[in-house]
């Protein structure tokens, strides 16, 4: 049995699925000089072309193309199996990448009701604004805020959002009408200052008013400062459902907008993962995949 050099089989994969030598280096977290260069020794070593080379970056040959879909499902297979062989000697793993706003006001403060139920689970969190690429092979969940679905995952959806204001008690019951927020400082996440313009509409109150507002960088901090006393907030009813049920925050006024995204659990496309698959099912409270 002549393989090729499987480092270099790896390196191709990657090139060939994001079209890209520079992407597929991230991904394998190496440079992407050393993607070149495991890609012509393949080259060599099968005696074909698999990239056209060009000013703007690379495509795959006929041959590439051909060569990718045959390589595909044996890696994918390998990945699969020694992922299981990984597992019957040690927890089973899930990483959580989330946004912050899911995990800082969400999440951590539900994590443990997961594991208590999953001891089996090592579970890895990680807080990332950026998209990630999620592989059939990772025990790996991405929590994110966008429009909806994509066709190279799986989208699970939390309960539906909508944008209400929200303060603590003591704010609370100095508000009569919409106007009355003004008195007190408006506290708005900077990325995410649409909910605040989308909610001043809702109750007729003109979006000028943020002029003054207090601007800060991440949603927790909106919260932190909301339950502090120190302004008014737009709550996503999704996030803050246990502030919300314990009082700890109040929505003193029966005036919602609509979101124009949604909070997601993503999976990749048909995860093979059982970690991941009891992960779904706890998120979206509900048995959406049969576990065994």
């Amino acid at each position: 049995m002549k393989l090729p050099p499987l480092n270099a089989v790896r390196a191709f994969e990657a090139a060939g699925r994001h079209q890209n030598f520079l992407l597929a280096a991230k991904e394998l977290h190496v440079s992407s000089a050393s993607v070149s260069r495991f890609v012509k020794l393949l080259e060599e070593d099968l005696g074909q072309t698999l990239f056209k080379r060009h000013a703007n970056g690379v495509v795959l040959t006929e041959m590439g193309e051909k060569y990718l879909l045959a390589i595909q499902p044996a890696l994918q297979g390998i990945a699969t199996v020694s992922e299981d062989f990984r597992q019957s000697t040690a927890k089973r793993r899930l990483t959580i990448v989330a946004i912050p706003a899911i995990a800082e006001t969400w999440l951590v403060s539900r994590l443990w009701s997961f594991q208590q139920t999953h001891k089996d689970i090592q579970i890895n969190l990680l807080l990332d604004d950026q998209t990630v690429v999620l592989r059939a092979s990772d025990a790996s969940v991405w929590l994110t805020h966008c429009e909806g679905n994509r066709d190279d995952a799986d989208y699970f959806a939390m309960p539906e959002d909508c944008l209400t204001l929200v303060c603590n008690p003591a704010i609370a019951q100095t508000l009569t009408t919409p106007a009355d927020i003004l008195k007190h400082p408006l506290l708005v996440d900077i990325d995410w200052q649409a909910d605040w313009q989308a909610w001043l509409r809702a109750a007729g109150l003109s979006p000028a008013v943020l002029t003054d507002a207090i601007h800060f960088e991440r949603y927790s901090m909106v919260i932190n400062a909301a339950l502090a006393g120190s302004g008014v907030a737009i709550g996503h009813t999704a996030l803050l459902d246990s502030y919300l049920r314990m009082g700890t925050l109040i929505a003193p006024f029966a005036i919602n907008a609509t979101a124009d995204k949604q909070f997601y659990a993503v999976a990749a496309r048909h995860s093979s993962r059982r970690s991941v698959k009891q992960f779904i099912n706890w998120f979206a409270g509900d048995t959406l995949f049969e576990v065994v």
